[in-house]
């Protein structure tokens, strides 16, 4: 009998044990450990090159700049800067940076390290794909393309340890929140220049065990196409409101697997969710799913210097040819909202004009008129995509059967892994792609891809009434010059058709109810001091 009471007893122990261990998500919870879904593998988390906005969580988390935006996505917070002032004419920026700043290592974060990283993104060898967020700052711009190789002509000036100066070509009223951007993320020196370089594009320094960051957490582990693994700083200023002890990034090249992923509690956070399952969660789930609208216009980059795009008649007949509110009720539903303009109406209080309608026969005749009536005698046309999401395959597919119906035309779809989809953009290595944009809450930002030379305008586009209009949108004295500036760019780019906009996000994702402090934004940016979990 006591035999029998023991082994009766040994099992309870057994089964609580089980028990307690539970899902990755129930023993997370416990433990302050945040698994995430982060849609793609990173290229490298080397701040000053990255243009991948799911990588940006993790520099988030690994990096701060001058200032942060809150999770509600529009309020700026101090950052590495305690306090900032701003001159009467809006063209001196003075941030005093505060006395705790440290990096992860343990030494003093200072005003040299933000003037050497803001001059870094700004190296043209180093080729960073957002220099283009500087061009505000006075000289910026020259140095950039060349004009200038005086690095002082540049408005950045550290005139003490603690003081850092930018001074700017033009009131930039959106500044701030440029400056919250990975660009604009300070990077330790030292460990470039022990690890290939500060001209080198990532590298051996941004790897676990190497880097050296200043955000509140450090990078523990990175296991290539698993998870990036991220723990507590405790040397960052503000590590006692950062309560998540690890955060787990999860990429997955599949929307379906990773909401199997979410139900079978290997996440608590999903990066996206497949149309077919919103209504399932709206009826059974609805505290779990998110559906955000967000500043994100997907379009189509044609690459002007590949035939046959090299014509502005063939660009615009594809992108006549194209009724997007069939193409977002087949393959998006309300993950999308159809997109006639570069930027998404109601941004910084901009409606754009309609450049894009859906008109099949005004794209037949420019074809005919470029010389390929029906289609006839048009070079083959390869279509590239990252492939790691079905959605975009279904984009891709219904854009395929719209061009063959509608123009006569046929496509080859090239779906392609991140990585090379990066290096294909970078390289122009692409007839035409299909392509997104995270904006700010500012139409310059979206409309930037269109001027000559940035470094986003990965269309090769070149027009220089655009190029007027976007520095006219710099200088204007007031909101209804702007809205001017804006609303030409748009024509030109309906004319000219370098990009052809297809539809607007809107973010679906789940969220587990052990996550705490989690609050939607049109930016879908994290200020990580507010998340926490609670079993």
């Amino acid at each position: 009998m006591q035999r029998r009471h023991l082994l009766i007893f040994a099992w309870a122990l057994a089964a609580a044990g089980c028990a307690r261990r539970g899902t990755p998500v129930e023993t997370g919870a416990r433990d302050q450990v945040l698994l995430i879904g982060n849609k793609d593998e990173p290229a490298d988390l080397d701040p000053h090159i990255n243009n991948a906005d799911s990588t940006g969580n993790i520099l988030g988390a690994l990096f701060q700049g001058l200032v942060v935006l809150s999770n509600d996505g529009v309020t700026i917070l101090p950052g590495m800067a305690d306090r900032w002032d701003v001159s009467p004419d809006g063209l001196t920026y003075t941030f005093h940076l505060r006395e705790e700043a440290r990096w992860s290592n343990g030494e003093v974060l200072g005003s040299r390290d933000f003037l050497e990283s803001f001059m870094r993104i700004l190296d043209p060898q180093l080729g960073c794909e957002t220099a283009g967020y500087a061009f505000p700052i006075r000289g910026a711009r020259d140095f950039l393309e060349g004009r200038s190789t005086d690095p002082a002509s540049v408005g950045l000036r550290a005139p003490d340890p603690r003081t850092f100066t930018i001074l700017l070509e033009h009131p930039a009223p959106y500044l701030l929140g440029l400056l919250a951007y990975f660009p604009f993320y300070p990077v330790y020196m030292p460990s470039l220049d022990a690890n290939g370089g500060r001209r080198q594009r990532g590298g051996p320094w941004t790897r676990p065990g190497v880097l050296v960051s200043n955000g509140p957490f450090t990078l523990a582990e990175w296991k290539p196409n698993a998870y990036v693994r991220v723990a507590r700083n405790p040397r960052f200023w503000d590590a006692g409101r950062v309560r998540l002890r690890e955060v787990r990034f999860y990429p997955t090249d599949d929307e379906n697997t990773e909401e199997r992923d979410f139900r079978a509690g290997q996440l608590h956070v999903t990066a996206r969710l497949p149309k077919t399952k919103v209504a399932v969660y709206q009826a059974e789930h609805p505290g779990e799913l998110h559906v955000v609208p967000i500043l994100r216009t997907n379009f189509l980059t044609f690459n002007v210097a590949r035939a046959p795009f090299t014509d502005s008649r063939v660009r615009r007949a594809f992108a006549l040819a194209i009724d997007r509110e069939r193409l977002v009720h087949a393959a998006l539903g309300s993950l999308g909202t159809p997109a006639y303009s570069l930027v998404r109406p109601g941004t910084g209080g901009f409606t754009p004009a309609n450049g894009f309608s859906f008109d099949p026969e005004e794209g037949k005749r420019l074809l005919a008129q470029a010389g390929y009536p029906g289609g006839a005698g048009l070079p083959p046309v390869e279509f590239t995509l990252n492939g790691n999401t079905g959605t975009t395959l279904e984009v891709a597919e219904v854009l395929e059967r719209m061009w063959a119906d509608n123009l006569g035309v046929r496509v080859s779809v090239l779906p392609v892994e991140f990585k090379v989809y990066l290096s294909t953009l970078r390289e122009k290595q692409f007839q035409v792609l299909l392509d997104g944009w995270v904006s700010i809450p500012d139409p310059r930002d979206m409309l930037e891809v269109g001027v000559t030379g940035d470094p986003n305008n990965d269309s090769g586009a070149r027009n220089r009434d655009y190029d007027e209009a976007f520095d006219a949108s710099d200088r204007a004295s007031d909101a209804a010059a702007r809205r001017r500036a804006f609303d030409a760019m748009e024509a030109i780019n309906a004319r000219e058709a370098s990009y052809a906009p297809l539809f607007y996000t809107n973010r679906g994702f789940l969220v587990h109810p052990d996550v705490r402090g989690w609050r939607d934004n049109p930016l879908l940016r994290i200020d990580w001091r507010e998340l926490y979990l609670v079993p």
